[in-house]
């Protein structure tokens, strides 16, 4: 090869070289750029529920069957718990045969004025004699109620008292189990010992429960107590009352009084109170509660209740804690045990300011009552913060700068097909989840690149990204 050539040769080396050398050099400056994580600014739901299990109740008022006619038995009850019934139908029907007779011999009476005086002072003097023994009643089955209450109590407390003694007993051998098991000088020995520390921990939590469901009853019992009391003073001085007053009519009952008149007007009243003796339905529903019984004076009056189906709501109890957390208005989501896989939508109707047991009774519409009965459990989702779509970002992509109280995140912005630069944007925080919370900040928008990892980042500096989840 002549020295030309060589030199032709040589040339076109060198300018392959530096030619390779260039783009070795750009391809270097991108593999150099720093790899950061970064997640799309996407819409968040921020949504909060609480759950709550209620009852499905009519949202009417009960609507009390009752009787005057307390001195009357029960001789037929003609419906039971669950039974639909219409207004008119027979419900239940009271002892009549007497209230008869009485009208029998009113009637036979008025037709004989002349031995009206004598049938008017001995019923008066049977009415006081039956009013005597009807008031000892009372008095005698609220003092006995008072009693057994007490005793009751005393009962529960010994229960209660003794479980808790059981309770620190087993606790103590539980722990000297335990100080010997990590005492123990070999693992078989320590196992062991570990094992009846477990059997001893078990026994003494059931010793607790023991104790715990005692209190509760032995709580429950000493609440009812006061009001057994009252019911006692109060039969003694209803009995004082009524005996009070019948013997004021014997007393002050006059010769003079038009018999005739007097007893037409009680044979009315009489039969007024035949035909109440057959207790009707008053109205369309459902019987919720029947305390009517075949062969019983119903001496509280209360014969059965019945529900309005037509319209009804779920009955919940809210907590002390949750209390302020729900609102009339806000949106639910119901569940019931009969169509499990179903959601049914309703809102919080109102919720009462008084306590009563372990909360405040609240109550909640139902949008479809189709698949809904009366004593049905519910599951209630109340929407106590409803934030669906809100723009949210990992709470680890906002940081704080030292010596400033100010909010930022870092944008990458994209500059080329590998290259993102960051923008140190200023962001406000809004509504926070478990992981993810809202900003909102200038030039901000749904589907930006926001760096996970701040800390290792500065404004304005070019990186390549990964995006994760």
């Amino acid at each position: 090869m002549n020295k030309k050539m060589m030199k032709i040769t040589a040339l076109a080396s060198a300018v392959c070289l530096i030619a390779s050398g260039c783009g070795s050099a750009k391809n270097n400056d991108e593999t150099k750029l720093k790899k950061v994580s970064v997640s799309k600014l996407e819409k968040k739901d921020f949504s909060e529920t609480l759950d709550i299990e209620g009852i499905v109740e009519s949202s009417e008022k009960d609507s009390t069957v009752t009787t005057e006619l307390t001195q009357y038995k029960v001789s037929s009850v003609n419906v039971s718990v669950g039974d639909r019934v219409k207004a008119g139908d027979v419900l239940c029907e009271l002892d009549s045969a007497e209230l008869q007779q009485q009208i029998a011999d009113l009637e036979k009476i008025v037709n004989d004025s002349d031995t009206l005086y004598d049938y008017r002072y001995e019923q008066l003097k049977k009415q006081l004699e039956s009013t005597k023994k009807s008031t000892e009643l009372d008095v005698n089955e609220a003092s006995k109620k008072l009693d057994e209450l007490r005793s009751e109590y005393n009962n529960k407390k010994s229960e209660y008292e003794s479980g808790q003694n059981d309770y620190n007993r087993l606790k103590g051998e539980a722990d000297e189990l335990r100080s010997r098991a990590a005492a123990a000088s070999d693992e078989s020995e320590a196992a062991m010992l570990m094992s009846e520390y477990q059997a001893k921990i078990s026994e003494a939590s059931e010793a607790m429960a023991r104790y715990e469901s005692a209190y509760a009853q032995m709580k429950s019992i000493n609440e009812s107590i006061p009001i057994a009391e009252k019911a006692l003073e109060s039969a003694k001085i209803m009995a004082s009352d009524s005996v009070d007053k019948v013997q004021y009519e014997i007393d002050t009952y006059s010769l003079t009084a038009d018999s005739s008149s007097e007893n037409i007007k009680k044979l009315d009243e009489l039969k007024k109170q035949l035909d109440k003796t057959v207790v009707k339905a008053e109205r369309d529903g459902v019987v919720s509660s029947v305390l009517a019984e075949e062969g019983k004076i119903c001496r509280e009056g209360i014969l059965m209740t019945l529900q309005n189906t037509s319209d009804m709501c779920i009955h919940i109890s809210v907590s002390e804690e949750d209390l302020l957390s729900v609102e009339a208005g806000m949106k639910t989501v119901i569940t019931i045990p009969a169509r499990k896989d179903d959601e049914y939508s309703g809102k919080v109707d109102r919720i009462l300011d008084i306590k009563t047991g372990e909360g405040f009774d609240g109550y909640i519409t139902i949008d479809d009552t189709e698949n809904f009965r009366i004593g049905m459990k519910a599951n209630v989702k109340i929407k106590i913060v409803d934030a669906e779509d809100v723009i949210g970002v990992n709470k680890k992509a906002v940081f704080s700068d030292e010596d400033s109280d100010k909010k930022y995140v870092y944008e990458a912005e994209k500059q080329d097909e590998n290259s993102y630069k960051l923008r140190k944007v200023e962001v406000t925080e809004g509504i926070s989840g478990d992981k993810f919370t809202e900003v909102s900040g200038e030039g901000l928008e749904e589907g930006d690149y926001i760096v996970l990892t701040p800390g290792k980042c500065e404004a304005d500096e070019i990186v390549n990204v990964r995006v994760s989840g």
